[in-house]
This record gives structure tokens, sequence and C-alpha cells, in this order.
């Protein structure tokens, strides 16, 4: 089977994992954001936001260093292990302890029981990283995705049987506890990896050279994505907190139903094509993203409103602002995206984890000068600096890849012209002809509008772009 074939059918899986796993969790997060006050979906999100940082931390990279070697050793995935375990252990001791303590103090006790509980998931979690990367590296994409949709839609029901019973909180947590730990096991016995501890101190300068500013681009990736949230919680309140937290859940969910599978698959992909074919490689995947991605996108900041109240209830209303203007700056960020991740397939991490920083500090210093002015005036200042960007992250890329700004923005230009003509449709139904409907209505008739028109957009104005990735897609058979 072709490295191509192999490449899409990856992704296909991916997204047919990330879609059901997705559509699972925004299931149990609508129903908890329901059930909880806004108060106690505050403490909820903000602890699984702790979580995923402990988390973080432990993952390091290495998922694409195991990838992207060119040979599997087992004698260097057994170092990998015990590294991991040990900073895995680390972290949870810490988060437990000093999560715990100060969660006590700061926040009441129950918030301190749940860091406490949480804690465990960073093992969990960074052991299935590196037990999943032997399966992502030999393609088994099917059974990775296999084990995650079955222990999604089994842990997913079993979180909304303990809502219905009244554990709160506790519901997501003792599911999720539940939940990566089988995940863990089934990966453990699928890669039929030996379980053994030791580090080989010749394995220990590549880890460093591969892994730490893959690090540096984690931890800059988290407080590049969750520093808003964290800005707002902490000058505008937990109920703010709890509204951008909403908001930006659909986001996410989006986020992970198509830029994150496509993702997923680029550092695999890539570092198997020949370094001269890799930018054209490129090209394709944003014009293919592009013309699936930014109608989503704009496609919800449209409806964000019959969205949020049709999910989360009126109590969020407010936050339907907040996805809109966070999903306008979709076809600069498709197009920054895959940047990283280009580097990354050729060793060069050290620029990549330059372009993060660059995203990093503008989100932060951002955020922190504008959040005094509302959650509105801090978002718009944030989608307009991403535009502002990409010509100084395609300036650090084209230092090793002759890469060109002009013909990325070819590869958008349908995508974003067919939007707005979809935006424009839109907004007009909504206002002209569909506003005696129920919520529920509108917003099944507005999806329905914006589907019709973004196609037949696309279908008379950019036929050949159209044809150009059917084709390829067509090729793979």
């Amino acid at each position: 089977m072709s490295l191509q074939r192999n490449t899409i059918l990856g992704t296909l899986w991916n997204v047919s994992r990330t879609f059901v796993v997705s559509v699972v969790d925004f299931i149990v997060y609508a129903i908890l954001a329901r059930f909880l006050s806004l108060e106690e979906f505050a403490l909820l999100a903000f602890s699984l936001l702790v979580v995923e940082f402990a988390t973080m931390l432990t993952n390091v990279g290495v998922n694409q260093n195991l990838i992207q070697r060119e040979k599997w050793e087992q004698s260097y995935f057994k170092s990998v292990l015990t590294i991991i375990l040990l900073l895995s252990v680390s972290v949870t001791l810490v988060l437990a302890s000093a999560g715990g303590v100060l969660s006590y103090f700061f926040y009441s006790t129950e918030a301190s029981l749940i860091i406490v509980a949480l804690a465990i998931l960073p093992i969990l979690m960074s052991l299935q990283s590196i037990y999943s990367a032997k399966l992502e590296r030999d393609f088994l994409n099917k059974e990775i995705t296999i084990v995650r949709t079955l222990t999604s839609i089994v842990f997913g029901v079993l979180t909304i049987v303990l809502v219905f019973n009244s554990f709160g909180i506790w519901s997501i947590v003792i599911s999720k506890l539940l939940q990566h730990f089988v995940t863990l096991l089934i990966f453990m016995w699928r890669s039929n990896l030996p379980i053994k501890l030791g580090v080989n101190s010749f394995h220990l300068q590549e880890i460093k050279n591969f892994c730490l500013p893959l690090f540096g681009i984690a931890l800059v990736n988290f407080f590049h994505n969750k520093g808003s949230n964290l800005f707002v919680g902490a000058v505008l309140g937990a109920e703010k907190f709890a509204l951008i937290s909403v908001s930006k859940k659909g986001y996410d969910v989006l986020g992970q139903l198509t830029i994150t599978s496509v993702n997923r698959m680029i550092v695999p992909s890539l570092s198997r094509v020949k370094p001269d074919n890799r930018v054209d490689r490129l090209y394709d995947i944003v014009r293919f993203s592009s013309l699936l991605i930014t109608p989503c996108y704009l496609g919800l900041g449209a409806v964000s409103e019959e969205f949020i109240t049709v999910a989360f209830g009126e109590k969020y209303a407010a936050s339907a602002i907040y996805l809109t203007i966070t999903t306008a700056a979709i076809s600069g960020s498709i197009m920054a995206w895959y940047l990283p991740n280009l580097l990354i397939s050729s060793g060069h991490t050290s620029a990549a984890f330059r372009l993060k920083i660059i995203g990093f500090v503008r989100t932060l210093g951002v955020t922190a000068v504008t959040v005094w002015f509302g959650v509105e005036v801090m978002l718009v200042s944030l989608t307009i600096t991403t535009y502002l960007l990409l010509p100084v992250s395609f300036t650090i890329v084209s230092q090793f890849f002759s890469i060109s700004f002009k013909k990325m923005l070819d590869a958008s230009i349908p995508a974003i012209v067919c939007s707005g003509i979809m935006l424009v449709t839109l907004y007009a139904s909504k206002f002209l002809l569909l506003e005696e409907l129920d919520v529920w209505a509108r917003l099944l008739a507005l999806i329905s509008i914006g589907a019709l028109s973004y196609v037949l957009s696309i279908v008379v104005f950019f036929r050949k772009s159209l044809l150009y990735v059917l084709n390829a897609v067509k090729s793979l058979r």
C-alpha cells in the first residue's frame, strides 16, 4: 500500500475516531453544563484544565519522536518508557500534593478532592501516548479508532448515568479515570511491547535534542490555547470563565473533528516524503483543509446563538458572541497551523518552537492588555493579530523550505470566497426569513441553507479547485 494511501486512510480513521470521541465528549459536556450551576461548571472546567496542563508536562514530544524515527528500536522504547514513567509519577505527586492543598485553601474541600482524584490521569495518558505511537507508526489507525471509540461511548454513557443519579462533578471524574485506565491496558496489549525499564545513556542526547523543543512547543501551545481562558477567570471571575469555556468548547470540538485529525498525520506523512516535495504536499493539505474546514468554522460562528442555546441552555447564551468572534480567525489559523509540523517532519524542532513562541507571546501579551476591557475586546484583538503575524511565521519557515505565502493564500482563496458568500446568505436568511421559527428549527434550517449555498458557490465559481481535490482523493483507490 502506498505511503499516500496509508496517509489518507490513516487520516480518515483519525477523523472517524475523533468524530465519535468528540461527539460523546460534547454530549457529556453539554449535559453537565445544564445540570451544574455556573460556579460548579467553572470548577469542573478549571479542574480539567489543571489536569490537561499536568498531562502536557509528561508527554514532552516522545510520541512524535517514536513515530518520526527511521527505525523502531526496542532499547530506545525502553529508555523512553522509563523516562516518561518517572516524569509522569513526579507530576502526579506534585499535582496531588500542591494542587490539592492550594485548592483546599483557596477554593473548597471538594475542589481539593477532585484535583487529587484526577492527578492519576497524567500517568495513564502519558503511557497511552507512547504505546499508541507504535500503532500510529505502523498505520494501525483502525485499531486505535476502535479502542478509543468504544471506550469513549461506554464511559460516556457511564458519565450520563452517574449524572442522572446525582453524582454531579464526580460523574466525569470517575468515568475519566476508568476510561483512560482501560484504554491504556488495551494499548499495552495490542502493541505487544514488553514492559522493561532502564535508560541507555546513549539515547539521552537524542531524546533531549528532539523532545525538549517539542516540550517547549507543548508548554507554549497550552498557554497559547488556554491562556485567554485563564486570564478571563483571574480578572473577570468564575461566571465569565464558565461562559468563555462553553464558547471555546464548540470551537475546540470542531477543531478536534477537523484540524487535529489532519495535523496528527502530518509528521508521519511528511517525514517519509522527499524534502523537495514536502512543501507541495503541504499546499495540497491546506487546499483540502480549507475547502472542508473554513465553512464549518465560519458557519458555526454565524449560528452561534442558536448553537449555544440548543447545546448548553439559555443561561450560556451570552457566550455566543465569543464564539462568533473566535471563528473569524479560521482562515489565518489554517495557513499557520501546519507550519510547525512541516518543520518537525524534517527535524527542525527548534524552529518549530520559535513559531510557537511567537503565538504564545502574542496570545499572552494581547490578552493581558485587553482583557480588562472585556472578553469581546480581547477576542477581537486576538483575531486581528492572528492575521498580522502570518508574514513573520512564513519568514521563519522560509529559512528551511522554499515556501510561498502567495501559493498558500491561493490554496485558501476558494474556501474564503465561497464561505463569504455562505455567510451573506446565512445572515440574510436569519434576519429576513427565519426569525419566527423556534431555536431548534432555525438552527437546522440555517445549517441546511449554509451547506447548500457553500457547495453551490464552490461548484459555480471554483470547480477546478474542487475537481483537483476530488481527483487527488480518487487516485488513492
